[in-house]
């Protein structure tokens, strides 16, 4: 039996455990930012602590590093912004310091601290960016081997314990077919990077964000139900769009029961559920952009310098003159030509 009071399938329940543990430790590594929207006092503010966010999104990218590595470095740079006060020219050091400690916190030791200064262009030396790592682990009280409990945490667990639900009702083909981890991934990047979320419970974004992504689901079965002709009797719900939709349902109503079992009230829920709707109709609206600008990427100077190690090569080649008229030869006479010929020279 659940908190529900309904019985509960022995595949689940050790999910559920492990859902309990993640809960229990959720509150040590949930931030509290008190970050204002407009600089007052050469404070951080959430435009730039979200600017951050996405450079380390970019930099994930660029060094194909799993997702893990963004969101403990985004928990790192939130945590730290929490405890400590820092001015804006710091920001950049303080969000690569965190994306650096995460990645050798999750064993990438390819990851070269020269190089990640020279690409994030943060404003700082190597030695900056190890002592502000050091700064942070020691502020944190960061041990080594730790994993926080963030979003992505919540995230894997709910869509484990969907599955197995999904399995459970008899629904795991159309769970399948209409779920996509990765697509789950990349709205949850979106609503990380952005700063009126961070100070949310992470186990409520991951399952709004999940109950969002359901309803999505359900909204395209029925659009199909109506617009595809009527289905043969002995079709499968996955063939079959209107009994698709409806058998959906029934895992929106497990989404339900999550909620429940994750302390979370209807206000609070609801809350949250229009804070990630702003985020995601932004991503949706992108998507949908058929044009967009092209990127362009801004050097220093010195990183150019470093980008460019031929700038200081010297040519000693003679300069090739293209349009002096070339001069005619020099007309030599000969003294005794020209008396034979009778011509006196003058």
């Amino acid at each position: 039996m659940d908190s529900l009071g309904s019985p509960v399938p022995d595949a689940i329940q050790p999910l559920l455990e492990r859902l309990k543990e993640a809960l229990c430790l959720e509150p040590k590594y949930q931030p509290n930012l008190q970050i204002p929207a407009s600089t007052q006092n050469d404070e951080i503010t959430i435009g730039s602590r979200d600017g951050s966010a996405h450079v380390l999104r970019c930099l994930k990218v660029w060094y194909d590093l799993p997702s893990d590595v963004l969101f403990i470095a985004i928990n790192l740079m939130d945590r730290f912004l929490t405890k400590m006060k820092a001015r804006p020219k710091h920001m950049g050091c303080i969000s690569v310091s965190s994306f650096y400690t995460a990645a050798v916190q999750m064993a990438q030791q390819s990851l070269d601290a020269d190089h990640l200064v020279s690409i994030s262009q943060c404003k700082c030396t190597v030695g900056d960016l190890k002592r502000m790592s050091e700064l942070i682990r020691n502020k944190l009280e960061w041990a080594p081997g730790t994993q926080p409990i963030t979003s992505l945490t919540f995230l894997h667990l709910f869509n484990v314990i969907f599955q197995m639900a999904a399995s459970q009702l008899g629904l795991g083909d159309l769970y399948a077919s209409v779920v996509s981890e990765s697509e789950l991934l990349l709205r949850l990047e979106m609503v990380a990077c952005d700063g009126n979320c961070a100070s949310l419970r992470p186990s409520e974004v991951a399952l709004v964000l999940f109950c969002t992504y359901l309803d999505a689901a359900v909204n395209r079965l029925k659009s199909n139900a109506d617009n595809s002709a009527t289905s043969s009797s002995g079709s499968s719900s996955v063939d079959n769009p209107p009994a698709a939709a409806h058998e959906m349902l029934r895992l929106v109503e497990f989404a339900a029961k999550l909620q429940k079992t994750c302390n979370i009230s209807d206000t609070s829920f609801y809350a949250t559920h229009e804070a990630v709707g702003v985020i995601l109709s932004k991503y949706n609206a992108q998507e949908q952009t058929p044009y967009r600008q092209r990127l362009i990427w801004k050097l220093s100077s010195r990183t150019a310098r470093l980008l460019r190690p031929t700038d200081k090569f010297t040519s000693v080649l003679p300069v090739i003159a293209e349009h002096t008229p070339t001069p005619s030869p020099k007309r030599i006479r000969n003294r005794r030509f020209s008396r034979r010929h009778g011509r006196k020279r003058r």
